[in-house]
């Protein structure tokens, strides 16, 4: 008997320590991981996360409407879009503005990996499978800069946890924390808002909730649904004046989808050049060879929550359009989720373990070096003579930025897009375009802002009329010589710096005053 005890207590200290070093090892890991998914950010000054320095520029107007409640611009108080930007004003605070985007994405990177292999521990996962969705966090998404959308995975990894629960009399506590998160994903995005109602309804229907809890589980979504309601009360009167297209759009029809490269897009999209493509297809082999091994175990050995929710994330980027209200890349950002998703639910393949733990370090390594490199020669290359530019701006002046280049040979979509709201971030300058203007983050204008020079500038430079310039004071133009040379109204331009793709001139133009209460003067 007594022999019996001390076995006992010899398995459980076994127990103790083994689950010990697995937590040692994750977290060591995740730390790996972490470090080196922050090089490339580190090691550039200017990233390519498109919509960064607007995201950062809302802080700005934020601190301007505090200054003078009465000006152009008002606070969103309460609406959708926002929670990212409690974070950006504490590292406004924390940082200089040289160094606060690339804290911004290193903060984000730090969430998605945490969150990642949080996910894998409390859900028993195989820590290379965590590993290797870790890598998805460098998708089209993080490079488009959609900060908002970003904040909402880790908070959705929460909610997955609560949610996922068959607690048939979940005691008062779980109802609170459930409110507590539900609130967190509408301040994250209104997209992860519906989405995380529509996955709520859909997993308490699988784990065959009891009616009356169902009801009751439910009803932590009205304090959210209230407040949203609200918001959007405002925000349809804002989208029945807007001129943008507000009709859903296909780029690829749902089927297509399987014929074209859709699905390697959807799962990265961020670098040129074959090392997403290597990467996407070892992916899928991976995964496959998982599935193979362990076809007479897979009711035992894959996570059938997380495949649900991978396949929740597959119909929502499979079927929604690509455009809606000028949200972009609508259905495809869920698909790198769906992905982690699915690797996260999926058993490692059956091999030796250290030779599995190599293999998946040495992948993510690579793949980020390539990363890396790749984010080097954009900088070296594609944004010359921008630091100088911005350095020249004076103060609170009025800017209009022209991309002529658009497309990077390095990054994929449009990476130069919004790098003109840098001005405002160093400079406190006035912009051609504002995301203020789309009364979709925390800062709106007052009014509606209609401007008198030519729309759409920022997307469509080419178009540029020389009445526009008498609207501004400054002109950073991102060009190749033909652009510099005999794209813009040189003659009514001096020229302020002269060396680099971008490039700022002074408008020689009699200003003409702007007074509309929505534009500072």
């Amino acid at each position: 008997m007594g022999e019996s005890i001390i076995m006992k207590k010899i398995g459980h200290s076994d127990l103790f320590m083994t689950m010990k070093k697995e937590r040692l090892e994750r977290a060591l890991s995740a730390a790996i991981i972490f470090v080196l998914a922050a090089i490339p950010i580190l090691i550039t000054r200017f990233p390519p996360s498109t919509d960064l320095p607007q995201h950062i520029a809302q802080v700005h107007l934020a601190l301007e409407s505090l200054r003078d409640p009465g000006g152009p611009y008002v606070i969103q108080w309460g609406a959708p879009n926002t929670f990212m930007y409690f974070f950006i004003y504490l590292f406004w605070k924390l940082f200089s503005l040289e160094i606060l985007g690339k804290a911004i994405l290193i903060f984000i990177v730090f969430l998605w990996v945490f969150s990642i292999f949080f996910l894998a521990g409390k859900r028993i996962r195989s820590l290379d499978m965590a590993i290797l969705a870790s890598l998805l966090i460098f998708n089209h998404v993080f490079y488009g800069g959609f900060l908002n959308f970003l904040i909402g995975f880790p908070v959705f990894t929460a909610w997955f946890l609560l949610t996922i629960r068959k607690e048939h009399k979940p005691a008062w506590q779980t109802y609170v924390f459930l409110i507590l998160t539900s609130f967190l994903l509408y301040g994250s995005h209104a997209l992860w808002f519906a989405a995380g109602a529509a996955w709520f309804f859909l997993i308490s229907l699988i784990n065959k909730m009891p009616l009356k809890f169902f009801f009751l589980r439910m009803a932590t979504l009205i304090p959210g649904c209230i407040l949203a309601l609200f918001w959007f009360r405002g925000f349809s009167s804002f989208q029945a004046t807007a001129s943008f297209d507000k009709a859903p759009e296909w780029g690829t029809r749902p089927f297509e989808k399987f014929f074209s490269s859709w699905f390697l897009d959807a799962s990265f999209g961020g670098i040129r050049g074959i090392s997403e493509t290597l990467l996407f297809f070892f992916l899928l082999v991976w995964g496959a060879l998982s599935l193979w091994q362990h076809r007479k175990d897979l009711k035992s050995r894959v996570d059938f929550k997380l495949m649900a929710a991978s396949g929740f994330f597959f119909v929502i980027a499979f079927f929604a359009p690509s455009k809606m209200m000028n949200t972009i890349f609508l259905a495809s950002r869920w698909f790198p989720i769906c992905m982690m998703m699915l690797l996260l639910s999926l058993p490692a393949p059956n091999m030796n373990k250290a030779i599995r733990r190599i293999i998946s370090f040495t992948v993510a390594a690579a793949f980020i070096l390539v990363t890396a490199l790749t984010w080097v020669k954009y900088e070296k290359n594609e944004l010359t003579g921008l630091s100088d530019s911005l350095a020249k701006i004076p103060y609170s002046s009025r800017i209009l930025g022209l991309d002529f280049v658009k497309a990077s040979r390095f990054i994929k979509y449009r990476p130069f897009l919004q790098m003109v709201a840098y001005a405002q971030v160093f400079k406190g300058a006035e912009l051609n375009f504002s995301f203020a203007e789309h009364s979709t983050g925390l800062v709106a204008y007052r009014t509606k802002r209609d401007v008198p020079w030519t729309h759409k500038l920022e997307w469509f430079a080419e178009s540029v009329k020389k009445t526009d310039l008498q609207y501004f004071d400054y002109v950073l133009v991102n060009g190749n010589p033909y652009h510099h040379q005999y794209r813009i109204p040189r003659q009514d331009l001096s020229v302020v710096t002269d060396t680099g793709r971008w490039r700022l001139y002074k408008v020689n133009i009699k200003p003409k005053v702007y007074d509309s209460g929505n534009v500072n003067k």
